[in-house]
């Protein structure tokens, strides 16, 4: 799965978080998180998007596919801590929708060991490739990984106050897809 396919399918994700809770009379608590979920979100997507800049335009290399890795991993322990930043989730429904998103971004660094794991094996150029293909099938899970979130998120029951908090959420509109 492609980083910009990856990009909408978190897009997707987001969506569907923001049309689930179970109502709650403190829109401007119900706002603050959607926009801190939204913005958590929307700088994922860049920075992994960025990670993986330069592997997409066939710099395939050790040192290309390591620094990638890397970035990554930062991209994905920063969504996790602005997560843990936006405290207890206003309503019952976010916060298993919060739950579900501990659990992809857990998924996801399982995926970056695994690219690391790939990129130690390598001793030769020829290995490049083994590692490479690695990688490739560790950004596929994450993509299934999202797709799995989103379709548990979608799950959860639909709130007007959420729509109406990620439709006036700056960062929301600034999700990318």
């Amino acid at each position: 799965m492609s980083l910009s396919r990856l990009s909408a399918v978190a897009a997707v994700l987001v969506l569907s978080v923001a049309a689930a809770g179970c109502g709650s009379d403190d829109k401007s608590a119900t706002e603050s998180w959607a926009d801190g979920m939204c913005s958590a979100l929307v700088d994922w997507q860049k920075n992994v998007a960025a990670a993986g800049e330069k592997v997409s335009k066939g710099d395939v290399t050790k040192s290309s596919l390591e620094e990638s890795s890397n970035a990554v991993s930062d991209a994905n322990k920063q969504f996790r801590d602005d997560l843990k930043s936006l405290g207890k989730p206003p309503t019952p429904t976010a916060d298993k929708a919060k739950s579900e998103l501990q659990h992809l971004s857990d998924e996801l660094n399982a995926n970056v060991d695994k690219v690391r794991q790939a990129l130690q094996n390598i001793s030769s150029p020829s290995d490049i490739a083994t590692a490479a293909a690695a990688a490739g099938s560790a950004v596929q899970a994450m993509g299934n990984e999202v797709n799995s979130t989103s379709e548990q998120l979608k799950s959860l029951a639909n709130d007007e106050t959420w729509k109406n908090a990620v439709n006036s959420s700056e960062s929301c509109k600034n999700l990318t897809g």
